[in-house]
């Protein structure tokens, strides 16, 4: 069967929205972090719990079984199984009526979030020749970071429409402050997404280049640990130097707004526009760079173009790091964080494809979630988590939050640009046995 058909390409927008959804769920609550502060009594510090550990720990543990689930049953199904979990969460932050509720509700978001990405892109493998792969998985990806941005902009237009009275009380709960209104609303689209995701015609598992063992091939969590084993020595520092560059990420979206809002005293609605904005911006852009770069190299015949593509997104980005906690006003402070969203995205549609080209059908939704655990236990976990316990230590002060993120990020890129620089530069001479079973012969 012919790949890479416009019918193919619809799929992929199909779950880039889905994936923007997702996004909109799970970051809308960064925007709100002010007004739950103030209602439930709670600290930075544990708001952090809520954007980090709460979500990401879950989100990344999740993602292995959601992953075997995906390689032995179906990927379609998984997805529509997370779809209901996340939208179900979401709607139960809203009820949350006090700290504790509100971490479950948020546990729940990010274990129905997990099995989205892995079998999505398990799917777009099967329905792409490889020298399409990059740009389709980064397409995919585009649904993160403008779900990022989006979800900004929504959830600042939606708050504001409550906060002016809009929204009628529900039966049996009455009347909800807001920020929850905001919650109840920003989940409802996923009924939509239900319906839409069963009518996609699920691809035949395809074998690719990497398939080498056959009938004798492993299966089930052997074929994961095989895989793993057969490229610790690739995977490892690739991972390792992602969790930098996702910490850097999620450690901006879920603390940026606040920033803005205590440094300049940008209402919820004006935040929402011009930091997603940025957001809407500087972050496809930076991903469809990455997918179209990686795709050149490959066409030119570099045998490690992934790895050098995620390398060179971390060394742009570092110098944006390093200047985060500059003082500045409003329009630098964002030209600063547009070129860290820039260099962020550019690999987050790179690594999944370089995972589903090096990776036999049998584990690739599970090696792709082990990436979502590793660089989301680390990088989603830890950054939001401890910017918070920063900026709770030192004091209410306005600008003691930016300084906390720069603490952050700064060594979080720093650390990813020595690690895969040198991975850059040690592959860079591989033969085609080491390394080019990932791109095919």
């Amino acid at each position: 069967m012919e790949k890479g058909r416009i019918r193919d390409w619809l799929v992929v927008l199909l779950l880039m929205a889905a994936l923007i959804l997702s996004f909109v769920d799970r970051i809308g609550l960064s925007l709100l972090v002010d007004p739950i502060r103030a209602d439930l009594g709670i600290s930075d510090a544990e708001i952090g719990l809520l954007q980090g550990i709460a979500f990401g720990l879950f989100f990344a543990v999740m993602g292995l079984p959601l992953g075997w689930l995906a390689d032995r049953w179906s990927r379609k199904g998984t997805i529509m199984l997370g779809v209901g979990m996340w939208s179900v969460a979401t709607a139960a932050c809203g009820l949350a009526a006090n700290f504790p509720q509100l971490l479950l509700a948020r546990i729940g978001v990010g274990a129905g979030e997990a099995g989205l990405a892995p079998a999505s892109y398990s799917i777009v493998h099967d329905r792409f020749p490889r020298e399409q792969l990059g740009r389709a998985i980064s397409l995919f990806q585009v649904g993160g970071v403008l779900g990022a941005g989006l979800a900004l902009l929504i959830t600042g237009y939606v708050y504001r429409y409550f906060t002016g009275g809009g929204g009628a009380d529900l039966p049996l709960i009455g009347g909800l402050r807001p920020w929850q209104q905001t919650f109840l609303a920003i989940a409802t689209p996923g009924l939509l997404f239900l319906i839409l995701i069963a009518m996609i015609r699920e691809p035949e598992r395809v074998a690719g280049p990497a398939d080498a063992a056959g009938a004798g091939e492993p299966r089930g969590f052997a074929a994961m640990v095989a895989a793993v084993r057969a490229r610790i020595g690739l995977y490892l520092p690739l991972f390792v130097g992602m969790s930098g560059v996702i910490m850097t990420s999620y450690a901006l979206v879920s603390w940026m707004p606040a920033v803005l809002g205590r440094e300049f005293h940008w209402p919820a609605e004006v935040i929402g526009v011009r930091y997603g904005l940025v957001v809407l911006s500087a972050s496809p852009v930076g991903l469809l760079t990455g997918g179209w770069l990686a795709d050149a190299l490959l066409r030119s015949g570099s045998v490690n173009a992934h790895v050098r593509v995620v390398a060179l997104a971390a060394l742009l980005g570092l110098p944006f790091a390093l200047a985060l906690a500059l003082p500045s006003g409003p329009v630098g402070l964002l030209l600063v964080v547009g070129g860290l969203h820039f260099a962020a995205s550019m690999p987050m549609g790179v690594v999944p494809a370089f995972l589903q080209l090096a990776t036999p059908p049998a584990a690739r939704a599970q090696v792709s979630g082990l990436y979502v655990l590793f660089i989301n236990v680390v990088g989603l976990g830890l950054g939001p988590t401890l910017v918070g316990l920063l900026s709770t230590g030192m004091g209410p002060d306005a600008a003691s939050l930016r300084l906390s993120m720069a603490l952050v990020i700064g060594p979080a890129m720093l650390v990813a640009t020595a690690v895969l620089a040198w991975l850059a530069r040690s592959t860079r001479h591989e033969s085609v046995a080491d390394v080019r079973p990932a791109y095919g012969s």
